[in-house]
């Protein structure tokens, strides 16, 4: 958030990333643990990419909030969701709730890897529990 220290200080313990530069530290807690990998449509302000640029060391993820720019030089979307699959953002989804007309319209499912049919299985769970959670109806653009 603004005005939060970009550097964590000596929170966690220092790790390596295979692959990357610098210093980077984790919860000593979740480092013996099983991962288990889930998909979730994350909000643009999600902690996971709000450093735009770790979010593109550590994941290779292009990613940016275009509210504010023109709408012809989008590339996502006004508000596109970041989409986790597992341990990877693989796409990004641009939707849009109208809640006078109880609808949830998906404009594009923008796909930065190949979906798998159970990728896109996932992903479109996600959408359907997105519009349940908001009591709206799925439409597609």
């Amino acid at each position: 958030m603004p005005g939060e220290p970009i550097a964590v200080g000596e929170a966690g313990v220092p790790v390596t990333v295979d692959g990357l530069d610098g210093q980077w530290r984790a919860d000593p807690d979740a480092l013996d643990q099983p991962f288990t990998g889930r998909t979730a449509l994350l909000s643009p302000f999600d902690r996971l990419v709000h450093d735009r640029e770790r979010t593109k060391d550590l994941f290779d993820f292009d990613y940016i909030l275009e509210m504010y720019k023109p709408a012809a030089k989008r590339r996502w979307g006004y508000f596109a969701l970041p989409v986790l699959h597992h341990d990877s953002l693989v796409g990004k989804l641009d939707a849009k709730a109208d809640r006078k007309a109880g609808t949830l319209t998906v404009n594009a499912l923008h796909e930065d890897v190949c979906f798998t049919n159970a990728m896109r299985s996932d992903v479109e769970s996600e959408i359907e529990a997105l519009a349940a959670w908001l009591a709206l109806r799925i439409t597609r653009a």
